[in-house]
């Protein structure tokens, strides 16, 4: 009986033994998964993952060729250096149908204009005002136009020529062409107002970086074009005189 009676306690400890390892082995692999699980890529509502296939430059902007998902599509950012195959993140962007670029002579049947883009997946893209920075003018200071006002002017008191026409001199220190079927022309005159001194302006007309030109134009405050690209001052469908 004696015999008997240890048999089974030893087998009744070996069979506890194995489920406790089987719990154990379970509990391991569940670990692995939850942990796999907690790995992977949570993207935002309104961020988008992209794989870059191509690239070209043009007015002041980098043009990309992606991949998302099965979709293939153009991109349009603001220059930075990217590499073709390495996979790239933003939020937002501002869809265009059949845009036409100048600079490269190719129409794009859709592209994405966006801020930018961003090589993790983590942060967020900060809305950026595209007014002039601070500092100090690239020009010397030039003589306003007959009738016409100067960029500090504007700057002290933009209310007070909002939705009105002004008269503008001064230096074209960048261009960019052909972006939402406009040109965006940035100009100075040598004058600093509130600590700004570079003027944007859309415009049909060709402008050179260098020229000293006059324009006229209707100022526009608050102009948010989407995607981050915001105008404290804006100057719209200006015009050489």
């Amino acid at each position: 009986m004696k015999n008997t009676f240890a048999l089974t306690l030893l087998a009744f400890c070996i069979i506890t033994s194995c489920d406790n390892t089987s719990q154990n082995n379970n509990t391991k692999g569940n670990t692995h998964v939850n942990t796999a699980q907690k790995s992977e890529e949570v993207l935002g509502e309104n961020t988008h993952k992209v794989v870059v296939k191509e690239q070209m430059s043009g007015g002041g902007y980098l043009y990309i060729n992606v991949t998302e998902d099965d979709q293939e599509y153009w991109m349009a950012i603001p220059g930075r250096p990217v590499n073709i195959g390495a996979t790239y993140y933003y939020d937002g962007g501002m869809e265009m149908q059949n845009f036409q670029s100048k600079t490269l002579q190719r129409t794009f049947e859709r592209i994405i204009f966006a801020e930018g883009i961003r090589d993790n997946v983590s942060g967020e893209v900060k809305v950026e005002n595209k007014s002039t920075p601070q500092g100090s003018p690239q020009v010397s200071k030039i003589e306003k136009a007959p009738n016409g006002i100067s960029i500090a002017e504007l700057f002290e008191n933009p209310k007070k020529y909002e939705n009105k026409q002004v008269i503008i001199k001064g230096q074209v220190v960048k261009v960019n062409n052909g972006v939402m079927n406009v040109n965006f022309v940035h100009l100075q005159d040598g004058t600093i107002g509130k600590g700004e001194y570079d003027v944007t302006l859309t415009t049909n007309d060709n402008f050179k970086v260098g020229e000293v030109a006059t324009i006229k134009g209707g100022v526009i405050l608050n102009k948010n074009f989407g995607s981050g690209y915001v105008y404290d001052v804006l100057i719209e469908n200006a015009v050489k005189k």
